[in-house]
């Protein structure tokens, strides 16, 4: 049988079978795509440090805020757990900041939301005659305080409360004076990784590196949980009450509850604060013209709740707020 290839059956083969050729081509590169995909590494909502900046705020392309977040970022403010940090800009109107917060909130996406405590032009309602607003943060904390982290230190299971205990298990019951247990943070890494097939370490040595990192991480909440208390005591911060009302019903009271932390109760130790985030605030100059200036007074930050963040890895947003106001509060001279 002559098998012999030559340039007129190679024409003929080509001529007849070209699509089989092509389908066969384009199956086996979708084949591979997939393969790619289902087996390379996924960031995880522990390791991707994501922020929202909410509606009444300034934009935060017209601030010095992305440059600050990078920064923050590179300077390793966060674990070695973060692995990427992403921001979301939610001022321009309501129906694009829900659409885009709910649909993030759905693929549990999200850390922290930055919202101020002022008017929401939006949420008008008439009391004693006068026209009066709820504030952006009511709003905020009205629709999505079921996502929310409650911050009241007495709350038990609230976020304080948890990360207390959480603590405590590493430093012998006592994460303010106790010693660290190093056999602790290595048993819990090593039953972590093998039960999430962390496929960044598979040698000894990495996984010795490993443990190495956890421990400055659980180190650095320590340390963080003692600072944030530093600074609540030093009132740099506050940890406000907010109150939703059903204005409908004769202002009944739906929740109150802590779910944010107030970054500027006061613009003299914290009012720098607006060089990373603020909202427009309207005054008439010396000619009776309408201008603007900007502030960061009551300035709230709220955490959230991800189902899928492993139990110890949402106190990344301790980290966050402590760096805020280390960067920006203002020393008394």
């Amino acid at each position: 049988m002559d098998a012999k290839i030559t340039k007129t059956r190679l024409s003929r083969m080509l001529s007849y079978d070209w699509l089989k050729i092509i389908g066969i081509a384009a199956a086996v590169i979708i084949v591979w795509i997939l393969i790619f995909t289902m087996t390379a590494t996924r960031i995880t909502t522990a390791q991707s440090f994501v922020v929202y900046n909410y509606m009444g705020n300034i934009s935060v392309s017209n601030t010095k805020f992305y440059d600050a977040y990078n920064k923050a970022f590179n300077n390793g403010v966060f674990s070695y757990e973060v692995l990427e940090a992403e921001c979301y800009d939610l001022p321009m109107n309501a129906e694009y900041a829900y659409t885009v917060l709910d649909s993030h909130l759905a693929a549990d996406e999200g850390d922290v939301v930055l919202v101020a405590d002022i008017d929401d032009t939006s949420r008008a309602y008439v009391k004693d005659g006068k026209t009066l607003y709820d504030s952006y943060l009511q709003s905020f904390i009205g629709s999505y305080r079921y996502r929310l982290e409650n911050l009241d230190p007495e709350a038990m299971g609230g976020y304080f409360d948890r990360m207390e205990k959480y603590l405590n298990s590493y430093y012998n019951g006592d994460y303010e004076n106790g010693a660290l247990n190093p056999a602790k943070v290595e048993a819990d890494f090593r039953a972590r990784i093998k039960a999430n097939k962390d496929k960044r370490y598979k040698k000894e040595s990495e996984i010795k590196a490993g443990i190495a990192k956890d421990i400055e991480r659980i180190q650095a909440y320590r340390e963080a949980l003692v600072e944030f208390y530093g600074y609540l005591e030093a009132g740099l911060i506050a940890l406000d009450k907010t109150t939703i009302y059903d204005h409908a019903n004769g202002d009944k009271v739906v929740f109150e509850g802590v779910m944010s932390i107030n970054l500027c109760p006061n613009v003299e130790t914290m009012g720098k604060l607006s060089e990373y985030v603020a909202y427009q605030v309207p005054y008439e100059d010396d000619a009776g013209e309408t201008k603007y200036s900007k502030s960061a007074e009551n300035m709230h930050i709220a955490f959230l709740r991800m189902e899928t963040t492993e139990p110890g890895f949402e106190y990344e947003s301790l980290l966050y707020v402590n760096d805020l106001v280390a960067t920006y509060h203002t020393v008394a001279e």
